[in-house]
């Protein structure tokens, strides 16, 4: 009952903000029309047919059945020869500033609908990633795993004809990875492998293949290094911010700055098109956020050194840190030593701190004073950790292992990354497991019995996906700052959108000219009601209703910002029209305006449909009902099962358990 209660909520959440965008909008410019004198034939707040409606003053309003948004009839607001009433009455021709201040009332309502929005969750609060001013590379690979003629999925026996043992067998795109890491000078241009493709009745073939060389391995980029700047600029948003800059950052070229063994390092390059990433140029190395410290024990030689928690741990002794495990086997190596520890806090890297390292280091948190996140990113529907409880966003603390003969404790993990958490519930037997968790700063303890993995007799999960992704936090974003935001990302975006297809460039590799890609960016990237419903669905879920407040001022300020485009069909158009007339003292024909109206028209809505289809490809496939291969599959993991994580949502899994 609770959730299907939360369901409908989440529904009349997006019916009323989403259409009260449209609303407050079409409001505009009844006001202003109203003011300046323009006869108003109808205000409808909805869509569709007429529910229920009165005349006041000349004006009708009604109320529609289609609860999204409204509309405004003004027949003054175009330029025509004689502009009329629906009952063919004559009007006046409206002069051209009033037409100008109606049309851009619309607009301006929605701008100032979204401040208020905005200075009421500058008050409230809205969840950000903590800040983060670089990524690590944990991986890239040698090869494209998307070329080759192999799929990415298809299972590697033999390299070369030399077989691999079975517990060395891989996935293609895993050998691609690894490939990247073994070979640090030219890759071998041609391979023959033996493939079992993924499926029921798949037979292992022989084929010779041909791979292309990934661009980002090819530059010199390589798991280990720290990423602090892309295209020239930093960034504080961690890897989603990283990404964010990649794809939409600039026009054809990616320069990246890293940080390698305490050198700094450039690579600029050509990205290629990423398939699985609807052809952007996504990257195809993996990155993830710097280790972030979750506690720090009082009087610890991590305390001593004064790292807080909180701190994301960058490097020790000059080597970056790639995560707790790495971090731990560093700090092993360097036991009853003096070593110099470099963290960033609050997105700013501090001066190296000297960690006194004690003469034995078995875990971080017992001898260092230092425990780190592990985080539910997922959880299995109907699963063992499903019906305890646990949600997307839980910190784990500790795990205890219960004999179900004597009730007593048994083995105990603090838990202090993903490795461990693993090995401790896979080896679990089927005993009962006592889980603490952290949620929103508070402990509460749960337990649960893993189940048996069909696939893998003796192994137990208890169905969770785990990251050590950064913690989000509350934080009091000024209105400006969150309309500066968003304007900026929309006229960057709408910027590569109209940017040239191509451009001649020389190849950093051979340094011979060749045409490259100036955008990664299309019309069917852009989303349409269907698309930003899906997204507005997913903030509610991922982030509660702080993160669809944030978005509905998101959909306000770019609805605003859009309209104001000055294309004939639009607010902006009307106003462009206003003032040519304003400055020629003579009005445009209605012929020419009709026709420019109607080409336009026509343009918007076939523009419309083919962002709709898009967007409702991605609904389906991100929905569970099919995938890029048109299998159908079913949604397994549930995303979120409660409101306001304090996870990274853009963190990507590091393992399901």
């Amino acid at each position: 009952m609770p959730e299907i209660l939360s369901v409908i909520l989440k529904i009349v959440f997006i019916v009323f903000f989403f259409g009260f965008c449209v609303f407050i909008h079409e409001f505009g410019h009844l006001l202003v029309a109203l003011w300046q004198g323009l006869h108003v034939e109808t205000f409808s707040v909805g869509m569709g047919p007429k529910l229920w409606g009165f005349k006041y003053k000349g004006v009708e309003y009604v109320i529609s059945w289609l609860p999204f948004g409204g509309y405004v009839s003004l027949p003054q607001l175009d330029p025509t020869d004689t502009p009329a009433t629906s009952d063919g009455k004559s009007l006046p021709h409206a002069k051209p500033f009033a037409r100008a201040m109606t049309a851009f009332a619309g607009p301006l309502f929605n701008i100032l609908f979204g401040f208020i929005l905005a200075a009421i969750m500058w008050g409230a609060g809205l969840w950000r990633p903590t800040p983060s001013t670089s990524v690590l590379v944990t991986g890239v690979p040698g090869y494209l795993p998307t070329s080759g003629g192999v799929a990415p999925s298809a299972r590697v026996l033999a390299i070369d004809d030399k077989e691999l043992p079975p517990e060395d067998q891989m996935r293609w795109i895993d050998a691609c990875y690894v490939f990247g890491e073994t070979r640090k000078g030219k890759l071998p241009e041609e391979l023959t492998l033996t493939v079992l493709d993924d499926g029921p009745d798949s037979t292992p073939k022989t084929v010779l293949v041909r791979p292309e060389v990934n661009e980002e391995w090819r530059a010199g980029l390589r798991s280990g290094d720290r990423i602090v700047k892309v295209n020239g600029k930093s960034f504080n948003g961690g890897n989603d911010e990283f990404r964010k800059e990649y794809v939409y950052g600039n026009t054809g070229h990616v320069t990246l700055e890293a940080v390698r063994d305490g050198e700094r390092l450039t690579f600029t390059y050509s990205p290629q098109k990423n398939p699985a990433m609807e052809g952007l140029g996504f990257p195809f190395f993996e990155s993830a956020n710097p280790s972030q410290v979750a506690d720090i024990k009082a009087d610890s030689p991590a305390a001593r050194a004064g790292i807080h928690a909180g701190d994301q741990l960058l490097s020790f002794n000059g080597r970056n840190v790639l995560g707790p495990v790495d971090f731990i086997r560093d700090v092993q190596r360097a036991c009853g030593t003096s070593s110099e520890i470099v963290v960033a806090r609050n997105g700013v890297e501090l001066p190296p701190m000297t960690l006194e390292v004690p003469d034995v280091v078995k875990l971080s948190e017992k001898e260092l004073g230092i425990s780190f996140y592990v985080l539910a990113v997922g959880v299995v529907k109907d699963s063992p950790a499903a019906k305890a409880g646990i949600q997307y966003g839980d910190r784990f603390v500790k795990l205890q292992r219960v004999d179900k003969e004597t009730g007593e404790v048994v083995a105990e993990n603090p838990v202090q990354d993903v490795q461990g958490f693993q090995g401790f519930v896979r080896n679990s037997g089927g005993d009962i497991l006592l889980v603490t968790c952290d949620r929103g700063g508070k402990e509460f303890q749960t337990s649960l019995v893993p189940y048996e993995d069909p696939s893998n007799p003796g192994v137990y999960l208890m169905g969770v996906v785990l990251s050590t992704g950064l913690t989000r936090s509350l934080q009091h974003i000024d209105p400006w700052t969150q309309f500066s935001e968003i304007i900026g990302t929309t006229t960057r975006t709408l910027g590569l959108l109209f940017a040239p297809l191509t451009s001649r460039a020389k190849s950093v590799v051979t340094g011979t000219p060749r045409e490259v890609s100036q955008t990664q960016v299309g019309v069917r990237h852009m989303s349409g009601p269907l698309g930003i419903i899906q997204a507005l669905w997913y903030k509610l879920k991922s982030e509660g209703y702080r993160g669809g407040f944030s978005f509905i001022i998101l959909i306000t300020f770019s609805l605003a910002f859009m309209n104001l485009l000055p294309l004939p069909v639009l607010d902006g158009g009307h106003i462009v029209f206003a003032a040519i007339e304003s400055i020629t003292r003579r009005r445009i024909p209605a012929v020419f305006f009709k026709y420019i109206y109607n080409t336009f028209a026509i343009l918007l809505i076939a523009l419309m449909l083919y962002i709709t289809l898009f967007d409702g490809r991605r609904i389906l496939r991100y929905s569970g009902f099919s995938d890029p291969n048109g299998k159908t599959t079913a949604p397994e993991v549930e995303e979120n099962a409660g409101e306001e994580p304090p996870a990274d949502t853009e963190t990507p899994p590091e393992s399901q358990e």
